[in-house]
């Protein structure tokens, strides 16, 4: 019960200020993106944290803000050069750390950019996502898609679930709770298409592959997290989601969604 009020009491909060950056768009939304995105950078990289497959944070997350630069400013270059930079001096870093032991520096450096991937560009996706053309009703399909799917889960879960949908890597997700979400989250998106007269087949299509996708970005994350006997990826002082983890526990379907959605939109996104 104490986890639910806080639940409840971070999406009253959060929700709000969410929807308001959303709305604004611009330098609200991209400070706002790029916080959280250098918060959830940090959690990835301190995973491992002691481990050899360790990435580097002081590297990584100066990478994954310079991601999300670039995609406000329309400035390709900008990630190019900071993945290129990313790369070589955490590859240094590490060899000078630990000369002769380059499987080691190659494991580091490949942590490393899978926090900018995994991360970083997803969250650059949603501003380019806001920058389309009738961006605001797109970005908030997205939302509607990620939140609809993991609220009605979660509530349809405590309710009705009685399977357990993957048990090694999630024991309190179930299939009952999984199915009510998908619906859930297609229903919450449906209305958002309707209200900004985006219905169309390919937007249907869109709509009905996200919310699956939500599920297994989330399982994916539970995963990554097993893998490396954690918890919750929360940071001691940082913990900005009470009641949800930390930052990857709170867009781990988000990220996945959202590179979902950010190519289905540029690749037929014309036809929508």
């Amino acid at each position: 019960m104490a986890n639910f009020n806080q639940r409840v009491t971070t999406a009253l909060i959060g929700l709000p200020i969410a929807l308001l950056a959303a709305y604004l768009g611009g330098w609200p939304m991209t400070i706002l993106i790029g916080l959280i995105a250098a918060i959830g950078t940090l959690e990835f990289c301190v995973l491992a944290h002691g481990q050899d497959i360790q990435g580097s944070a002081i590297v990584a997350v100066p990478t994954t803000l310079a991601v999300v630069l670039a995609f406000h400013l329309g400035i390709p270059a900008i990630w190019v050069l900071a993945l290129a930079l990313a790369v070589s001096i955490t590859f240094l870093l590490e060899m000078l750390r630990h000369p002769r032991q380059i499987r080691r520096s190659l494991l580091q450096t490949g942590m490393t950019l899978a926090g900018v991937l995994y991360i970083g560009f997803p969250s650059a996706f949603l501003i380019a996502i806001r920058g389309l053309p009738d961006g605001l009703t797109w970005l908030m399909v997205v939302l509607a898609l990620t939140w609809g799917t993991d609220t009605f889960a979660y509530f349809g879960g405590r309710r009705f679930g009685k399977t357990p949908l993957a048990p090694v890597l999630s024991p309190k997700k179930t299939v009952e709770g999984a199915i009510i979400g998908m619906i859930g989250g297609a229903v919450s998106a449906f209305i958002f298409l309707a209200v900004g007269g985006k219905v169309s087949l390919l937007a249907l299509v869109m709509i009905c592959i996200a919310p699956p996708v939500a599920v297994l970005g989330d399982l994916f994350e539970s995963a990554i997290k097993r893998f490396f006997h954690i918890k919750d990826s929360h940071l001691a002082g940082l913990d900005i989601f009470p009641g949800h983890g930390g930052v990857l526990d709170r867009i781990d379907a988000l990220v996945v969604v959202t590179t979902l959605c950010y190519l289905f939109l540029s690749l037929i996104g014309v036809a929508l």
